[in-house]
C-alpha cells in the first residue's frame, strides 16, 4: 500500500518533535566514545553501538556556544572514515550505531566517534499509554561515567517520548469537495526527573498555532537502515521552511498537557522506578481534498 496522508502528517510530526525540541530546548550533548560489537547482524551488515541512543542527526541544530555535532565519519584505530572506506558502509542515528560490511576485530582496530546525544529518545509507537508508563521497563539512558557498552536494537532507553495518532475526522468545509480534517496526536512523555519533564512539555504547549510542514515520501531524509537518503546530510530548517503556512503544512490548533503523578507510582505492580511522565496532546487541522 502507498502511503496515505496520516502515514505523511505521523512521519512529518516525528521530524517536527525532534527538531522542535532540540532547538528550542537545545537538548543534546556533545560526546565522544568507542564503539563496542552488538551480537546481531542487521540486515547481513556487523554492527557496532555506541553506549548511546538517539543520536542527532538534524545540522540545522544549532546552541548559543556550539551546534549539535552530526556524525558522519567514524575512526579506526584513530584514522578517520568515511562511509564506504575500509568497510564502512552507514550510520544508523535512530540505533546509535555503525555499520561495516565485515566483522571489525576492535581489540586491535578500536572504532570510535564523535557525536551528539539526545536528550529525548524520540519513538513512534502504537501501544497503549498503559503499557508504556506501567508495564514496560526502561533502561535510563547511559551518562558520562557510567561503564560503556553498546547498547542492543531491542532496548528501550528514557528520557523518551512516544508518538501516537489518536484518530480524527473530516468535516465539510467548501463546495467541490474541500474538508477539515482535524486529527489528533499524543506525545507521551518520559523523563528521569522533573525539570526535564516540565521542560518539554513547556516547548510543546508554546508551540499552539504554530504549522509543521509536511514531508513526502521521497523528501523523507532516512532510509531503511536509519541512514541519510538523498541528503549527504540532513537540515530539517531547509526542507521545510518553504512548507510553513502553505498547503504543504498542517496547523497545530491546540496543546493539551496533563501530568502523571511524580516518582514511584504507589500501589500499581510492574511500574517503571522514578519516572515522571505526561501526556501532551495535540489538535491538528487542514484543509483538504480528499
Amino acid at each position: 500500500m502507498i502511503p496515505q496522508f496520516d502515514n505523511t502528517v505521523m512521519s512529518s510530526f516525528y521530524l517536527w518533535v525532534d527538531h522542535t525540541l532540540l532547538k528550542k530546548g537545545q537538548a543534546f550533548t556533545n560526546y565522544g566514545s568507542l564503539f563496542y560489537p552488538v551480537n546481531n547482524l542487521y540486515q547481513g551488515y556487523h554492527t557496532y553501538g555506541s553506549p548511546f541512543r538517539q543520536f542527532v542527526a538534524d545540522s540545522s541544530i544549532t546552541g548559543d556556544d556550539f551546534g549539535a555535532n552530526v556524525i558522519n565519519e567514524v575512526y579506526l584505530d584513530g584514522v578517520e572514515k568515511e562511509r564506504t572506506e575500509s568497510n564502512f558502509t552507514g550510520i544508523n542515528y535512530g540505533q546509535g550505531q555503525v555499520y561495516f560490511t565485515s566483522s571489525v576485530d576492535t581489540a586491535s582496530t578500536p572504532i570510535s566517534g564523535n557525536y551528539a546525544i539526545k536528550d529525548f529518545n524520540i519513538f513512534l509507537t502504537n501501544e497503549t499509554e498503559e503499557r508504556l508508563l506501567f508495564e514496560t521497563q526502561f533502561t535510563i539512558s547511559n551518562r558520562i561515567g557510567v561503564s560503556a557498552t553498546g547498547l542492543p536494537p531491542d532496548s528501550l532507553t528514557y528520557p523518551a517520548i512516544f508518538l501516537k495518532n489518536m484518530g480524527g475526522t473530516n468535516e465539510p468545509f467548501a463546495f467541490g469537495g474541500e474538508e477539515q480534517t482535524d486529527l489528533r496526536t499524543r506525545a507521551i512523555v518520559i523523563a528521569d526527573n522533573q525539570f526535564m519533564l516540565d521542560a518539554a512539555c513547556s516547548i510543546f504547549r508554546d508551540t499552539s498555532k504554530d504549522y509543521i510542514g509536511l514531508l513526502s515520501t521521497s523528501e523523507m531524509p532516512f532510509n531503511n537502515l536509519g541512514d541519510f537518503t538523498n541528503y549527504s546530510n540532513y537540515n530539517y530548517t531547509g526542507i521545510t521552511n518553504s512548507k510553513i503556512g502553505t498547503n504543504d503544512s498542517i496547523f497545530i490548533d491546540n496543546v493539551n498537557i496533563s501530568k502523571i503523578g511524580g516518582a514511584s507510582f504507589a500501589g500499581i505492580n510492574n511500574v517503571n522506578p522514578n519516572i515522571y511522565s505526561a501526556l501532551v496532546d495535540f489538535e491538528l487541522k487542514k484543509i483538504r481534498t480528499p
